[in-house]
């Protein structure tokens, strides 16, 4: 899930080779219905990241308090299914 825009997102999902689809959130609305809005400033969601397989099983989550903590990519993709 990502809060960035279009152009921003698919330049990470270039430069990182992802090929699954990631949520964009501009308006936070998904940010809200999960309670993942930063207290100290609610227009920014704390940086989360999950890993949701086709059965809606969650494979992976992350939630930072700090929004320059990022799990590396190959630490998702090995979450990411496969078949």
């Amino acid at each position: 899930m990502s809060s960035d825009d279009a152009a921003r997102l698919r330049s990470f999902r270039n430069d990182e080779s992802v090929d699954f689809p990631i949520l964009i959130d501009p308006d936070n609305r998904v940010s809200i219905s999960y309670g993942l809005l930063n207290e100290d400033n609610p227009k920014v969601p704390h940086p989360t990241v999950v890993v949701v397989d086709i059965d809606g099983i969650i494979r992976y989550i992350r939630v930072d308090e700090n929004y320059k903590v990022r799990p590396p990519v190959s630490e998702v993709l090995e979450a990411v299914p496969t078949e």
